[in-house]
């Protein structure tokens, strides 16, 4: 070893040392170049490292024996050079086969380094036997098993580091290392011999000095095999257990996810998680064995089998799995090309169940087609159905019918019992629709209490009609809700396919024009369309367009009916409300005034009118009152009673002064909210009266219970009272009666003066009619009461007059 060193690091060959590796490191790039080159086939590339290497081996060698020792400069033994050529060259060409198998391992490296390095070594020692012939040899082993080992570990790292893929610069390092081997190879091997000079001198042969130089290379390599195995045995047992961990960490996580993922090449099945296992109830040989198509009911799209290049991700398809039983199972498969394990390209594909999903979509979607109420089809769902039928009419030419049906009187089963019994009243009623109808027949909740029956085939109209008298006898039996018997009905619009309409939007509106008219002729009917019903409707949403223009615009006016008391003076003024349309002339109350309460324009109405009143009758004799009624709508407001002492407060007209006129029916809705209004208002002093009393129930409850000033009687009864003595022992009653309990009676449409007479002989307080007045313009009014109260004071001045004579 010490003569190794000595020859190494000696000043005398240092630039010699110098000159041979800067030549191996060009002649090392080159084989690098060729060995690395994908541009030549295997064989060339094999031939072109073994040509460079042997080159590089042999100038390096012949370099430092000759800047070694200069007396033998350009001495060339041919024959033996030429032999230590060809090993050379052909275990140059071994090691760049090692490296280029296509199982390249760290042994395979290592074999690859050892057998250049033999090559390198052998050529050397070769070459010196033949030069110093017929003098002897003398090896240092020691040094002879270090330069090979060091030589065969530095081109295996070489070779390694070359075709390691975590390497930033293969090429560059592999070159240098290469290229530490062309120097220490030939340099080592001439420094573990004796000098030339000690050749000579040497008093007692070494041992070694006996040994064949092939002997010393073959032994020395054998050991650094060995050696070097060992080593990369210990590596290889290293590095398969970190990748035996690594793959089961890879594997468990990959089994850990919850969708299945499929390794393929075109539709070979590589390998499968155990998701995907499960999923399909293979196990992975199986799968192995499975074309990857067959595991689909419609296999992937040929994008999808045929890859796009590295890192392509595709679109996720949505496809079904035949899972265990042939069942399937709605996926979702995602799909990208990368290099697998080998380095080569493979699909890899996500399949993830969406089983759950599919469902809450299915529910999503049931939810937007139906009711959640009754579970009947929506308006949606509805018209697409309805959309089909008419198409199907058009193309086989038979007839539909569509019903539209509208439940009566159900407000009232709602208001009075609650919600949650008129939700359970509309999914008896949807039942109790559903049992009259053929398996084909469709029904559907619009919402509310409305519903839509499609009869998708009829012979004639009849069959539709007589559907609608049944459904209208299933609602004849009371309903139970929360112990109480409640009844509703229906009324039933009847529309025909293709006579009524060609489209879903114009057979529901024929529909529901029908129904509209059957609510029209007293509910609980059954109408069929017809044309010019809709004009009808159409007149009627026009009237309902100039009753908002006119109410913005103040067209409105009010017309004042008086009210006399027995003695023939005015005592009060009726406020009626009067339309002058600018086109259709003056409309009767009668027509505007039930469309006022229906769309809702009564509340500003009635509180127009109210205040209108009020304001003109401040203007009056403080003995004249003014009569103002209350709708229905208007009595149910919260806000009456405030609403009613703002007004007064506003227009200056003492509470006393002012009589609301109530109904029967607002006191049927809710009696103690009325009773509560009705108490309220006769606190903040203003007058109740009870109008139309004979028409509807007339319970007495409700003068017994009420704090009423006047009961006023229907005119239906007054014009009867001359010519039927039941209707005058009615109306006689009723005066009677109210006297009793102090009520002051008011007899409405008197027109005849035997009527008149009747009914101020027996104590009627105050009467009404066009025989006493007409209604009459704000100026009109105004002047009966100014004349009035000036013959009120001629009376009176008459009346002093008389008493002071």
């Amino acid at each position: 070893m010490e003569r190794l060193f000595t020859f190494l690091l000696s000043e005398q060959h240092a630039m010699s040392h110098l000159t041979v590796t800067v030549f191996a490191f060009l002649c090392g790039t080159f084989a690098i170049r060729f060995l690395a080159s994908a541009r030549f086939r295997l064989k060339t590339q094999i031939i072109l490292f073994g040509i460079a290497i042997t080159i590089a081996g042999l100038t390096s060698f012949f370099d430092t024996l000759w800047s070694s020792y200069p007396y033998l400069s350009w001495h060339i033994p041919e024959p033996t050079t030429a032999i230590a050529a060809v090993v050379m060259f052909a275990m140059a060409c071994v090691s760049a086969y090692f490296y280029l198998c296509p199982k390249r391992t760290i042994k395979t490296v290592i074999l690859a380094g050892c057998a250049l390095a033999f090559g390198l070594s052998f050529s050397a020692f070769t070459i010196l036997v033949s030069i110093v012939k017929p003098f002897v040899l003398a090896y240092d082993l020691s040094a002879v098993l270090s330069v090979m080992v060091l030589g065969s570990t530095l081109c295996g790292f070489a070779f390694w580091e070359l075709g390691s893929p975590a390497a930033s610069r293969p090429r560059f390092f592999a070159s240098i290392l290469l290229a530490l081997t062309l120097t220490v190879l030939p340099l080592g091997s001439m420094g573990s011999v004796l000098p030339f000079g000690e050749w000579m001198t040497v008093i007692q042969t070494p041992d070694s000095a006996s040994f064949s130089p092939i002997g010393v290379i073959a032994l020395s390599e054998f050991i650094a095999i060995i050696f070097l195995v060992g080593i990369a045995s210990f590596l290889d047992v290293r590095v398969a257990v970190a990748q035996q961990r690594e793959g089961e960490r890879i594997r468990h996580l990959a089994d850990g996810t919850f969708e299945g993922l499929l390794i393929c090449r075109g539709t070979e099945i590589i390998d499968a998680n155990q998701r995907i296992q499960e999923m399909t109830g293979l196990d992975l040989t199986t799968l192995r064995h499975r074309d990857m198509p067959d595991l689909f009911v419609t296999p992937p799209s040929q994008q999808m089998l045929s890859g796009g290049g590295s890192a392509a991700l595709f679109a996720p398809e949505q496809l079904e799995l035949i899972g265990p039983g042939k069942r399937r199972i709605p996926v979702e498969v995602l799909t990208r090309e990368m290099a697998y394990v080998d380095g080569q390209p493979a699909a890899v594909l996500a399949v993830r169940d969406i089983t759950e999903r599919k469902a809450a979509e299915e529910h999503i979607r049931y939810l937007a087609l139906h009711d959640s109420l009754t579970s009947l089809p929506n308006r949606r769902g509805l018209e697409m159905v309805l959309s089909q039928v008419i198409e199907t009419s058009r193309q086989s030419g038979v007839q539909s019918a569509i019903l539209g049906l509208d439940l009566d009187g159900f407000k009232a089963v709602n208001d009075t019992l609650g919600h949650h019994a008129g939700d359970i009243l509309l999914k008896e009623v949807a039942a109790r629709f559903q049992k009259q109808l053929r398996d084909s027949d469709y029904l559907a909740r619009l919402g509310g209490d409305e519903f839509i029956i499609i009869l998708r085939t009829i012979r004639t109209k009849d069959d539709a009609l007589q559907l609608a008298k049944r459904l209208l006898a299933c609602l004849w039996q009371p309903f139970k809700l929360s112990g109480h018997d409640a009844y509703v009905g229906v009324s039933i619009g009847v529309a025909i396919s293709p006579r009524d309409g060609d489209s879903a939007q114009m057979l529901l509106k024929c529909a529901d024009i029908a129904m509209y008219q059957a609510k029209l002729h007293g509910k609980g009917q059954v109408c069929e369309f017809a044309a010019g019903m809709d004009a009808d409707l159409r007149e009627r949403h026009d009237l309902e367009l100039d009753l908002r223009g006119a109410l913005s615009r103040g067209e409105l006016t009010i017309y004042y009916q008086p009210l006399f008391s027995s003695a023939g003076k005015i005592t009060a003024f009726e406020a009626l409300a009067r339309w002058p349309h600018p086109e259709r002339g003056m409309i009767p109350p009668d027509r505007f005034i039930p469309l006022a309460e229906e769309t809702g324009l009564i509340v500003p109405l009635g509180e127009w009118v109210l205040r209108k009143a009020c304001t003109v009758a401040a203007t009056w004799s403080s003995d004249i009152s003014i009569a103002v009624n209350l709708s229905p709508t208007q009595f149910q407001r919260i806000d009456l009673v405030e609403m009613v002492s703002s007004v007064l407060k506003e227009t200056g007209l003492e509470p006393c002064r002012l009589e609301l006129e109530v109904t029967e029916s607002l006191l049927m809705e809710d009696m103690e909210k009325a009773l509560a209004l009705v108490t309220d208002l006769r606190k903040r002093g203003v007058r109740v009266a009870l109008d139309d009393f004979g028409t509807g129930y007339s319970s007495l409850a409700y003068l017994h219970n009420f704090p009423f000033d006047k009961v006023k009687v229907d005119r239906t009864f007054i014009n009867k009272i001359t010519n039927d003595p039941n209707a005058w022992t009615i109306v006689e009653s009723i005066i009677v009666m109210s006297h009793k309990l102090k009520l002051r009676v008011t007899a409405e449409g008197i027109e005849t003066g035997a009527q008149l007479s009747l009914l101020q002989g027996h104590g009627c307080d105050e009467m009404q009619g066009f025989l006493l007045g007409r209604p009459m313009p704000e100026t009109d009014a105004s002047r009966m009461a100014e004349n009035e109260s000036k013959t009120a004071r001629k009376d009176h001045i008459t009346v002093v007059q008389d008493i002071n004579a």
